[in-house]
């Protein structure tokens, strides 16, 4: 049910006011303050699929190129030292128009915006001993990666004058950059693309399974949301903040999925072949990396989920397999693969042999360890802590905390057990005689709803069979 918020209720009806009065429809949706959820869209009457239930006239959107032309935007511009990210010129647009107070146009939506990121549980706001319950995971270097972009960003634009003469503060610029990293909307206007900031639209809580979908529709010059399916009254209007584990979402957004099947697990690889061969495609293989973690040279680091055919945006570990194939390749099989023309762009290495795949697994599964090895916790102790609600209550930051680091390992557990089940079956000369090998019938006996039965069911029969048949074929 509805929270009780005057205050609240009043800032939103000034926020509906002024979007209407500028052209916005949204007929059957309401915003609302709820218990658990927070603030979220809802649905106040029954929805067809396919309706319109949100357009928003572009004047009202806050655009990258309205950063870059207003008079501080313009400055930066040409004093800035190095280059300057697109969610900077919007956090500009964003404290130009803050501090205009009531006189800004957007001075309605900015009445509802976020006032303090530390309330909203950003773990860049948390205590050393908070930060603590995160040691050592993928969340934490994030975590610091985006403080450390910020920091950058501040240093390129602060030494500008018509910012100094603003009167900005780092404190200003994080604020006003934390909200561009909340409520983005990447859309194509005009066939080019675009990074824009949408009044409304912005308030929708994230679910993978959204019922929206939305676009800038540049035949009504404004940006549109639609439901893919039949919505009842009070149904939650979500949208989905991308495939992103846990470790995206606290740092991202300050919160945590109970369950996330794009939890990923940080693998820290060697930079060369393991076997001393100059493998002239490695550094250039086909690996993820998130724009807020550059390389330091020494280590690669690819995070995965449990998936090993999803790569790209997914992150899967397809990716992670792919690097570790090329990275365990002996001097035959590179040879064999330089004949691969396919190589030489963007190279995925593909299934090898058995003997590369087990060496393959082994260099996976020990570097998962290594890193599990890392943990002051264990994952049965976390999940012990999950289950105690008044020691880790719902959406508190110690809950969040555990969710973050308990993702981490059950991923990075996922590979060694795949690790330990597949690597008896690679030394098998024919698929018949594999079927008889009690690893072979758990995986295949695994229920297939379940995670663990699902992926490696898929690994078996996407790697494993495969190379099994190829070397029967050779015999």
């Amino acid at each position: 049910m509805p929270v009780s918020d005057d205050d609240f209720h009043k800032r939103v009806e000034k926020l509906m006011k002024w979007l209407r009065k500028n052209g916005a429809r949204f007929p059957k949706v309401e915003l609302s303050r709820y218990a658990e959820e927070g603030r979220d869209l809802r649905a106040k009457k029954s929805i067809k699929a396919d309706e319109e239930i949100i357009y928003i006239p572009r004047k009202c959107i806050i655009e990258v190129q309205q950063g870059k032309e207003c008079k501080i935007g313009k400055a930066v511009k040409r004093e800035a030292k190095g280059w300057v990210s697109g969610h900077t010129y919007l956090a500009i647009r964003m404290l130009t128009e803050r501090d205009l107070g009531s006189k800004s146009f957007f001075a309605p939506w900015f009445e509802v915006l976020p006032t303090d990121y530390k309330a909203q549980g950003m773990p860049q706001y948390w205590s050393d001993e908070q930060k603590e319950e995160i040691k050592h995971t993928k969340t934490l270097a994030k975590t610091n990666a985006v403080v450390a972009a910020i920091e950058e960003m501040w240093s390129r634009v602060s030494v500008v004058s018509a910012v100094k003469k603003a009167g900005w503060t780092f404190e200003d610029f994080a604020w006003a950059r934390y909200t561009v990293l909340t409520r983005t909307f990447g859309v194509e206007i005009g066939k080019k693309e675009a990074t824009v900031m949408v009044p409304l639209a912005d308030m929708a809580n994230h679910e993978f399974d959204r019922p929206s979908r939305w676009k800038y529709d540049d035949y009504k010059k404004g940006f549109v949301v639609k439901v893919v399916r039949d919505i009842e009254p009070g149904i939650n209007l979500t949208d989905t903040y991308g495939s992103k584990g846990n470790d995206s979402f606290l740092p991202f957004y300050g919160f945590c999925l109970e369950k996330n099947e794009f939890n990923q697990g940080r693998f820290s690889l060697p930079t060369t072949n393991v076997n001393g061969l100059q493998v002239p495609f490695l550094a250039r293989t086909a690996v993820s990396r998130c724009a807020y973690e550059p390389e330091d040279g020494k280590i690669k680091n690819i995070d995965a989920t449990i998936d090993t055919e999803a790569s790209g945006s997914k992150r899967g570990g397809k990716e992670l397999l792919s690097y570790c194939r090329a990275l365990v390749l002996d001097a035959k099989e590179l040879e064999e693969m330089m004949k691969r023309q396919s190589l030489v762009k963007k190279p995925t290495v593909s299934p090898v042999s058995c003997e590369n795949e087990s060496r393959t697994l082994r260099l996976i599964r020990d570097t998962a360890k290594k890193t599990i090895e890392q943990f002051a916790t264990t994952v049965e102790e976390d999940e012990m802590l999950l289950a105690d609600k008044s020691k880790a209550p719902p959406f508190s930051w110690y809950r969040n905390a555990i969710l973050a680091r308990v993702g981490e390992k059950r991923t990075l557990r996922h590979y060694v057990r795949l690790a330990n089940s597949c690597l008896p079956l690679l030394s098998f000369k024919s698929v018949k005689e594999m079927s008889n090998e009690k690893s072979f019938k758990d995986i295949r006996e695994a229920n297939r709803s379940e995670e663990w039965g699902y992926y490696a069911n898929k690994y078996l029969d996407k790697v494993i069979l495969p190379l099994v048949t190829l070397v029967s074929t050779k015999r």
